[in-house]
């Protein structure tokens, strides 16, 4: 059986709790490392700038050697310097071995910088500075985009997990709905099974059999509803009789206009739970009865070995003209329907037996469903 997601209002509150927990942290954090690069960033270009200002009581050899230790030997980006050919002489942070190779690259990214010695009206240019993007920028410019998909990311989780809550919540108010339906009905079926034993032997037995006969069916019908919401009971064996069973009371539902053909085929064993199973069988059968309605037509069941039990179901019934809704809730075409049938069945089928209810075909000329459940592993 299929393990059912649970989810509650704590649950989803605990979730965006935590998110924006979360995303307040790794902002405070990202936020103090860069308020700690531009203070850094900061302080030396004010030591620069007051070693500048003091002009005439600094020397030039002193102003180089302090511009060379606090600007060149921090730089933390890719730098190639060339002559006015383009040739390279000198580079910086540059993984490439092929320097000529590293320059292009970087030149597609960033417009280099020429290096012009002015005399006057006169102006000499000494090289280039070929240059990108140091990883701190790099991280800057990647940034929204990362904080646009964690928080689409965020987003979407939150409203998974809302969604189902959502199915959660539903699946609580049917599961309930069922099961009080069955225990509203237990009172008058207990006493109509006794009205029943004190007529035995005052009608005739067709008919008595006839009434016990539903009685037991109705007292399986409860069953049903009440185990809506519990855990299968499965056992591991052939399916055969479960199906054949199902079929034969369906038969006897039908108006004598109906014709069933069947092919049956031998199964394997599988794990199912025979009440839920025959519940499912019958809902298609009578999905198939009803679309057929007053008309001649014809319901053919089939059985065959796929790795597995398969049922095949179909009728010449005047198909379902919305496909894509037979399996949900509310769906249906009687006009008092609860649309409920389908989505049961699928749900025994699926979630209780892990198994496969399908839609093969529909038309003009009728429908087909197809069952199918895994092979028991031993």
């Amino acid at each position: 059986m299929k393990i059912r997601h649970k989810f509650s209002s704590r649950v989803l509150v605990i979730y965006f709790l935590i998110g924006i927990g979360i995303i307040g942290i790794v902002t405070f954090i990202y936020s103090n490392y860069l308020i700690q690069k531009i203070k850094k960033e900061t302080e030396t270009t004010s030591r620069l700038f007051a070693e500048f200002a003091r002009g005439s009581s600094v020397d030039e050899e002193r102003l180089v050697e302090l511009f060379y230790k606090e600007v060149i030997e921090r730089i933390d980006f890719p730098v190639i310097l060339t002559n006015p050919d383009g040739e390279p002489y000198s580079a910086k942070n540059i993984e490439e071995k092929d320097l000529n190779a590293a320059i292009e690259k970087l030149d597609r990214v960033q417009k280099p910088i020429p290096m012009i010695i002015r005399h006057g009206a006169d102006s000499t240019l000494v090289g280039y500075v070929h240059w990108g993007l140091s990883p701190f920028t790099r991280s800057l410019q990647i940034l929204p985009f990362v904080e646009t998909i964690f928080l689409i990311a965020f987003l979407f989780l939150g409203f998974w997990g809302y969604l189902l809550y959502r199915k959660s919540e539903e699946e609580k108010i049917w599961n309930a709905l069922a099961r009080e339906t069955a225990h509203q009905l237990a009172t008058p079926l207990s006493s109509l099974t006794g009205w029943l034993e004190t007529i035995k032997g005052k009608i005739p037995k067709d008919i008595y059999a006839g009434v016990y006969e539903d009685t037991v069916r109705m007292k399986e019908v409860l069953e049903k509803f009440s185990r809506i919401g519990m855990p299968p009971r499965l056992v591991e064996k052939e399916p055969m009789e479960i199906i054949k069973s199902s079929v034969e009371y369906m038969k006897k539902r039908a108006h004598s206009q109906v014709k069933f053909h069947e092919e049956y085929e031998p199964l394997p064993a599988i794990k199912f739970d025979d009440i839920l199973l025959g519940w499912a069988i019958e809902n298609i059968l009578k999905n198939g009865l009803d679309a057929i309605g007053a008309a001649k037509g014809s319901i053919r069941i089939r059985t065959f070995d796929a790795n597995g039990a398969t049922v095949e179901i179909s009728d010449s019934g005047k198909g379902i003209k919305k496909e894509g809704e037979i399996f949900k809730p509310g769906y249906t075409t009687k006009k008092y329907g609860w649309g409920l049938g389908l989505v049961l069945t699928k749900r025994i089928i699926e979630e209780y037996h892990s198994g496969k209810l399908l839609l093969k075909a529909t038309g003009p000329r009728g429908t087909t469903f197809q069952i199918y459940i895994p092979k028991a592993v031993t």
